[in-house]
C-alpha cells in the first residue's frame, strides 16, 4: 500500500491545509491534520474515511485521526443548490438522464446520455447533475466526476461520489454522500450535490 498517496488526497479535500500521515509497513499509524475552520472537524474526519475507502480501499479508524484548526479569516458562504427530480431512460445501447435542481426558485434541466454500460447508468446522473451545477454558477469544465462508490453498513445502502475541481489555485476533491432509500439515481444526484454545495460561494 502506497501510504505517501494518502497525504496527497487528503490535501485536496476541503478545509485541510496541511496534512501529515504516520505509517509503518502495514498500516496508518496517525494522520495528523491542520485545517481552516470553514467545516467542522466531523465533516473533514468523514470525508477522509470516504476517500480513502473509495480510492485505496483502506478504511481507517477515525481514532486514529487528529485536527488542528486555525482561522484564517475564511467564512462560509454557501448558497444551496436543491434538488427536484430526475428521469432516467435507457433505450437500445444508449442511457439519457435528465436533472432537475432548483436554485432561489429558478428550476435548471441539465440532460446528458451515454453509451449504456453499467458504470455510465450511475455516471451520467452525476455528470448531468454536475452539467446543471455549472449552467447555474456560470461556468463551464469546473467539476469532473472521478467515482462513485455504494457502500452498505447495517442494512443501510449509501452512495459516495468523489468530485474534482479545478479553480485558479489548484485542484480539490469534493466528496459528498447520500442515503439510498427508494432511487440510486436520485441518491447518486444528492450526493453529487453534497459534495458540490459545500464548495459554491455565493
Amino acid at each position: 500500500m502506497d501510504f505517501m498517496s494518502f497525504e496527497d488526497v487528503i490535501a485536496k479535500i476541503q478545509g485541510v491545509t496541511h496534512s501529515k500521515v504516520v505509517y509503518n509497513e502495514e498500516e496508518v499509524e496517525e494522520v495528523h491534520i491542520i485545517a481552516n475552520t470553514t467545516r467542522s472537524p466531523k465533516q473533514i474526519v468523514r470525508d477522509i474515511e470516504s476517500a480513502l475507502l473509495a480510492i485505496f480501499n483502506y478504511r481507517i479508524d477515525r481514532k486514529l485521526i487528529s485536527i488542528a484548526q486555525i482561522d484564517t479569516g475564511e467564512t462560509k458562504s454557501i448558497k444551496r443548490i436543491r434538488y427536484e427530480g430526475i428521469s432516467l431512460e435507457v433505450k437500445d445501447n444508449n442511457v439519457r438522464c435528465e436533472i432537475r435542481l432548483n436554485m432561489d426558485d429558478d428550476e435548471y434541466t441539465s440532460t446528458q446520455t451515454a453509451i449504456g454500460t453499467s458504470i455510465n447508468r450511475l455516471k451520467v446522473v452525476a455528470k448531468a447533475t454536475v452539467s446543471a451545477i455549472e449552467e447555474i454558477i456560470g461556468q463551464v469544465s469546473v467539476f469532473d466526476v472521478e467515482d462513485i462508490v455504494i457502500n452498505s453498513i447495517r442494512d443501510i445502502s449509501y452512495v459516495t461520489v468523489i468530485v474534482n475541481m479545478i479553480n485558479d489555485i489548484a485542484e480539490e476533491v469534493l466528496i459528498g454522500t447520500a442515503i439510498v432509500r427508494n432511487d440510486i439515481n436520485e441518491a447518486i444526484a444528492k450526493a453529487t450535490l453534497d459534495a458540490i454545495n459545500r464548495r459554491i460561494e455565493k
